[in-house]
């Protein structure tokens, strides 16, 4: 482990919501992440190089060298996800209008509760501020595209099944629409909002960054709260996390990242 000066300042940063120290004397900068190129046959956890300003460097993914999914992962799986739930209702109302034109009972749900939307809606919860701003916005259109089956289904017990169709087509041009901007504008706002940081590193003569959810602040720890934690747990031998330290303001604990172990020479040796 490297050893600092006992009053220099660190960059906090948090990555899957715990927050780490990352010793300034060792960082060059924190960028907004750039376009990264990937690099076949190299550890999982390194993500492939970035271009800065000209100079070509690793990017390590700090959460997959914890064994955790990346941000990357989880921004695009949440994104698919709601490409599927906004198809959904694609098929949701394209399903409705089949029933009315082959003279049968829809089937589908009319709960807009029970939908697989409305299922994970009803128990999710967004840490990201913008992001809860924004699903707020679903529950009107989500509830009033699924009445619209009950109204249908009235018509049709009627035999009007023209006005039923008409209400299909009301329904696909108007607040079905409205939804399904919604859910495009939920994957853009995702994307834009659930940008990583890139922590650039030194490390023997070598530039190489690591990737990071947010980048917190620069604050230096409480006196002599710097300790070793491999008197509270065990540690493996390629831990990255061998120390923790205590924010001076509040006294929280933050695990802090030894730069010397992200990355070997070998590993920064094979990428570039």
């Amino acid at each position: 482990m490297r050893a600092y000066p006992a009053d220099m300042p660190w960059a906090i940063v948090q990555t899957k919501n715990q927050a780490y120290a990352i010793a300034t004397q060792d960082m060059r900068e924190m960028v907004v992440m750039p376009a990264v190129a990937r690099v076949p046959n190299v550890p999982d956890y390194i993500r492939g190089v970035i271009n800065l300003r000209g100079r070509v460097m690793p990017l390590a993914d700090l959460r997959r060298r914890m064994g955790l999914t990346s941000a990357l992962e989880e921004t695009e799986g949440f994104c698919t996800m709601m490409q599927q739930r906004e198809q959904d209702h694609r098929n949701w109302l394209n399903e409705l209008e089949s029933s009315v034109k082959q003279r049968r009972p829809f089937t589908l749900a009319t709960d807009s509760h029970k939908c697989a939307f409305g299922k994970w809606y009803d128990t999710y919860h967004a840490d990201n501020p913008w992001v809860a701003a924004l699903l707020k916005k679903f529950d009107a259109p989500h509830k009033q595209v699924h009445a619209v089956a009950v109204e249908v289904e009235k018509l049709k017990a009627k035999g009007e099944h023209e006005s039923a169709e008409e209400c299909v087509t009301r329904a696909r041009n108007g607040v079905l629409a409205k939804l399904l901007k919604l859910f495009a504008d939920l994957r853009d706002l995702v994307h834009e909002t659930e940008r990583e940081t890139a922590v650039v590193l030194t490390h023997e003569n070598k530039v190489y960054a690591v990737s990071v959810d947010l980048a917190l602040s620069i604050e230096k720890f409480a006196p002599g709260s710097i300790e070793g934690v491999s008197a509270l747990v065990p540690i493996a031998d390629d831990g990255i996390v061998r120390r923790l330290g205590k924010r001076a303001k509040n006294n929280d604990v933050v695990l802090i990242i030894e730069t010397d172990h992200l990355m070997s020479r070998c590993e920064l040796d094979a990428v570039l």
